[in-house]
């Protein structure tokens, strides 16, 4: 059993504030070159180097990087297995659609 209440309550009061104002813009998405994300995975792919504090220095999480990095694998693994389509550059919106890519 609990223990006998005085008859006294405690309240709390909790504000909860809105991370944008309601009519206010939202903010739009970053986009990243090409040429930056290739510098970046290049580095992130050094040996030693890592993952998480190249992605806290560039402003990103490390689960974006990681995608870059597993995007550039396949793409590499894609033109070596197809090395007639060198001059290809396969988007991940291709990669993830079940359709024939154009030759």
């Amino acid at each position: 059993m609990s223990a006998p209440s005085s008859g006294t309550r405690t309240f709390h009061m909790i504000e909860a504030v809105a991370d944008r104002l309601e009519g206010a813009p939202r903010q739009l998405r970053r986009h990243w070159s090409d040429e930056f994300k290739a510098q970046v995975v290049t580095e992130a792919l050094e040996p030693g180097a890592s993952v998480s504090a190249i992605a806290r220095r560039i402003g990103i999480h490390p689960s974006q990087l990681f995608a870059w990095r597993r995007d550039a694998r396949a793409e590499r693994h894609y033109r070596g297995r197809h090395s007639s389509c060198e001059g290809v550059v396969v988007s991940r919106q291709a990669r993830r659609s079940k359709l024939p890519l154009a030759r």
